[in-house]
Formats: structure tokens, C-alpha cells, sequence
């Protein structure tokens, strides 16, 4: 049996991974702060597995880090503990720094002082390349981030490719594209719309019609775990969209389905510093195999269908 750890197991595709990775009969701990973004109560069906553990630690963490690491000797560590929401990062950009850039270090130092090192994943991002106009970015284009978020997470791939040559140690980095589907904070933009909807509440967007590639949270599980036994020590691959959409057809979609329309009371204000394109070409992970499965109609409607049933997770969740 394979030993796992997760950081940042208590988030959105954190969670999604463990249940993923307990299902596919793994041994998995998962280290994780709980922060506005998590929800304790969400992997609680795994309390009494006795393949599950929780480790309440903060990646920022060092010396506890390392202790706990030697401890547990895991096989794999899948890296996605991070601070994630841009917007956010112009307010808080030391807490991305700390947690995305020190926290990734955190764990490498530790893993180069293990007797038997794990292999490591880190789960980065489309936002590295920075506004895409046309194309699609490969994985060994120019990256250029363009705020604090996406910079941190830049200085976090250069870490792991520097331990890779410089102390061994085997490191895969992952880029996904937006995420989406159940557990997710109502902060991001499915699931803000779908929670408006559900409590029959208005809502504006922001001017703009950015596009972005949308991949359903399975999806992303099923690409982590094959890149962690399918991947190439040192090397990046990025995770491909099912679709690219717009927000103004991804707000059509979902109100639609829930019959809502009336609810969008149109764009008002402008994000900061938005990028209007991510794009990535996902041809390397799909020569080794792998494909997304689930289509933005099929991923929207079991993501609807779950903050249908599951109004404890987001009801009394402010975002504005």
C-alpha cells in the first residue's frame, strides 16, 4: 500500500484529492492549516478510516515539518497547500510569499535531510505565463507573472527544479488551469454564482469577459495521480481543459440550469490587474496517456447538484 501525504488535504481540491486518493486504497495524511478557505467538517466521514490521518501544521513551519516527514515516511507528497485567491494577493501578498514560497522550501529542505525521500508533485498554475493573447503556452515557454500570486508560485517552480539538480531529489510540477466543482469557496466564480442562485439572491460580476480554461476537480485528481506514477523526474506538465469558456457563458450555463437568469444583474467595477486569457497546450501530459474525461456541461451539473445538497457547506459563508 502506497503512503501518501496531501498538503493542504482540508481545501478545495485538497479534499477532493484525499477522498480520490482513499478510494484508489491509499494510506494518506493529510497536513493542512485550516484558513477562512477550508471547512473542517469536510473530510469528517473519514475520522474513524484507518487509512486516514490528519496532521493540523502549517507548511511555514519548518522544524515540525521535517519532524513530522521523518515520522510518517511517505511515498509521495502531492504539494498543493497555498494561498490561491488573486484577488487577495494584492492585499495579503506576504502571506502568499510565506505560504507558497517559503512553505514549498519548508518541504524540500525536509525531504533533502530524509533517509528515503519521497517523490514530490507541486500543483502550480496557468497564471505563470501572465495575459495569453492567442496560442496556447507549452511548458517550456517564457513565463511572466503578473501579480503576487502567480510570482510566488513562479519562485515556487524555481525551487523545485533547482533541488531536482542540485540535491536529487524527484520533483514533478503540474500546472492546472480554473478548477471547479464541489467543496469550493464561494469566493471563486462557479461557485458564487451557484450559491447566489441557490439563495435567490442578485449579483453583479466584474466589467470584462475573461476566458479560461475549466477543468473539473476529479479531472485534476485523476491527472495528479497519474503524473505521480507516470511523470518524469524534473519535468513540468500542464493539465489541459476540457472547454474554454467565458464568465459571461459560464453565467449563462449555470443560470440557465437553475432557471435564474433574473439573478444577474449585470457588470459593474473592474477587477485589478486582470489577465483576459490563460491558455495552455496539454499535448505532453496527453502523450503519456491521460485525457480529461468530463466536459464543462457534464462537471457543472454534479457541481450545481452538490451545493444543492450540501447548503451546510456554503450558507453561512460571506463573500462579497
Amino acid at each position: 500500500m502506497n503512503k501518501v501525504l496531501v498538503t493542504g488535504g482540508s481545501g478545495f481540491i485538497g479534499s477532493n484529492l484525499v477522498d480520490y486518493l482513499i478510494k484508489k486504497d491509499y494510506e494518506v495524511w493529510n497536513l493542512s492549516k485550516h484558513t477562512y478557505a477550508t471547512n473542517p467538517l469536510i473530510l469528517k466521514h473519514l475520522d474513524m478510516n484507518p487509512r486516514y490521518h490528519f496532521l493540523p501544521l502549517d507548511v511555514f513551519d519548518g522544524e515540525a515539518l521535517l519532524s513530522t516527514l521523518q515520522d510518517i515516511q511517505v511515498d509521495y507528497i502531492f504539494h498543493l497547500a497555498a494561498e490561491t485567491h488573486v484577488d487577495r494577493s494584492f492585499i495579503y501578498p506576504r502571506d502568499f510569499l510565506e505560504t507558497n514560497l517559503v512553505g514549498t522550501f519548508n518541504i524540500l529542505e525536509s525531504i533533502r535531510y530524509l533517509k528515503n525521500r519521497p517523490r514530490i508533485l507541486y500543483m502550480s498554475t496557468d497564471e505563470v505565463f501572465g495575459y495569453v493573447g492567442s496560442g496556447y503556452c507549452k511548458e517550456t515557454d517564457l513565463i511572466r507573472p503578473r501579480n503576487p500570486y502567480s510570482a510566488s508560485k513562479c519562485s515556487a517552480e524555481a525551487y523545485l527544479t533547482a533541488y531536482h539538480y542540485s540535491f536529487g531529489l524527484d520533483t514533478i510540477i503540474s500546472r492546472s488551469m480554473n478548477n471547479y466543482g464541489p467543496r469550493q469557496h464561494p469566493e471563486k466564480l462557479i461557485a458564487k454564482i451557484i450559491t447566489r442562485c441557490l439563495k435567490d439572491q442578485p449579483f453583479n460580476l466584474y466589467k470584462g469577459d475573461s476566458i479560461r480554461g475549466w477543468v473539473y476537480v476529479l479531472d485534476t485528481c485523476r491527472a495528479l495521480e497519474y503524473l505521480m506514477k507516470n511523470g518524469q523526474a524534473g519535468e513540468i506538465y500542464h493539465i489541459p481543459a476540457y472547454d474554454y469558456l467565458s464568465v459571461s457563458e459560464v453565467v449563462n450555463v449555470i443560470t440557465s440550469i437553475l432557471g435564474k437568469e433574473e439573478y444577474f444583474q449585470g457588470y459593474s467595477g473592474r477587477r485589478l490587474k486582470d489577465d483576459e486569457r490563460y491558455a495552455l497546450e496539454g499535448s505532453k501530459l496527453k502523450s503519456l496517456g491521460w485525457h480529461p474525461s468530463i466536459s464543462f456541461p457534464e462537471g457543472i451539473r454534479k457541481t450545481i447538484n452538490w451545493y444543492s445538497k450540501n447548503k451546510w457547506f456554503w450558507m453561512d459563508i460571506y463573500s462579497p
